[in-house]
């Protein structure tokens, strides 16, 4: 649902420069890095401190982050939400801002997400531009920029104005960092949707804003099968933390076709064939804006490949995590949900 009136205005901020923090979680991101950094210290608006919270990386990646002037603090969780937490608590800055090492923010990123804070806003994040150079990785991101592919969330989709949202993306946000500490802060043994996770607790105190001039790109370098491997991540996080949503409905909806599979067999086929015709209707939009007809084949594979790693992670997640098991689940850190 979209809320545009009442929204804060550009200036309806506190008057001084907030004091900010920025948080990067990072590991074995020397090859990137340096880009992200770089952007982040081109911001129009005067920064408090960088920090890099380094994984234990084998390369560059804290070499290089204190070459820039950050301060490097290393986690122990093995987990993204872990690398936020330390930062978290280490930082100094009455606002902290969350961006990751695969991302180049806009040189007004931080201007752009503080001047949208007001009484009653606990959180701010901006738009998500996904950038890839191969035909799959821009496949992906077309992908991630249809309701059958996002959910309808901020995560991958381009929308053109501002809106109250029940989340905003772990690459792209702004809180005030008392109130990251009065619910918490993140949960450090989730896998992935830390950020949803944490955005919903926040909720109980402020709206969370999403405001589209506040530009993140996003060079994730993924094709079709490390694009698999993090949607089973993320519904690997999704079951690990039970949020009610949208999202579990996949996997609800998984359930209910295998049961219905074994006494309606016919059905259960009829409602598959439905599901696909709407994976090939989902490739329409994107395949006319972008003028590519070859995503009208690309589009339902990824869309069902996407699907499947989720559903899959989803119930992965939610029965080791019943069953007390520390998860078997490699980390991509470059990325939050």
């Amino acid at each position: 649902m979209i809320f545009d009136e009442g929204l804060p205005r550009q200036g309806d901020a506190a008057p001084h420069s907030p004091d900010v923090t920025i948080v990067i979680p990072a590991k074995n991101e020397a090859r990137r890095i340096e880009r992200c950094l770089a952007a982040v210290r081109a911001q129009t608006l005067p920064l408090k401190e960088i920090i890099v919270v380094d994984g234990h990386s084998g390369d560059a990646t804290a070499e290089i982050a204190r070459r820039f002037g950050a301060r490097v603090l290393y986690e122990e969780y093995g987990t993204r939400s872990g690398a936020c937490q330390v930062g978290v608590e280490a930082a100094r800055g009455e606002f902290l801002a969350f961006t990751d090492a695969d991302c180049i923010p806009d040189p007004h990123w931080l201007e752009r997400l503080a001047a949208r804070f007001a009484p009653g806003i606990s959180g701010v994040g901006g738009k998500i531009a996904n950038e890839g150079d191969s035909f799959w990785q821009k496949a992906v991101d077309a992908a991630l920029d249809t309701i059958v592919g996002s959910a309808n969330s901020v995560q991958g989709r381009m929308f053109g104005a501002s809106r109250y949202v029940s989340s905003i993306s772990g690459c792209n946000s702004m809180y005030r960092r008392a109130d990251l500490l009065a619910v918490g802060g993140f949960r450090t043994d989730l896998v992935t949707t830390e950020d949803t996770e944490l955005n919903h607790r926040l909720m109980g105190r402020g709206k969370l804003l999403y405001t589209p001039d506040a530009l993140v790109h996003h060079r994730h370098e993924r094709g079709l099968r490390d694009f698999a491997r993090r949607m089973f991540q993320y519904g690997y996080g999704r079951g690990q933390s039970l949020l009610i949503g949208p999202p579990l409905l996949m996997p609800a909806a998984a359930v209910a076709l295998a049961a219905l599979l074994l006494v309606r067999p016919w059905t259960a086929l009829l409602l598959l064939s439905a599901y696909f015709v709407v994976l090939v209707l989902s490739s329409v939009r994107p395949a006319w804006r972008l003028r590519n007809a070859r995503l009208l084949g690309a589009l339902p594979i990824i869309l069902l490949v996407e699907h499947l790693e989720y559903v899959a992670g989803f119930w992965a997640g939610l029965l080791r995590s019943r069953m007390g098991r520390t998860p078997k689940v490699q980390m991509d850190r470059g990325e939050p949900e």
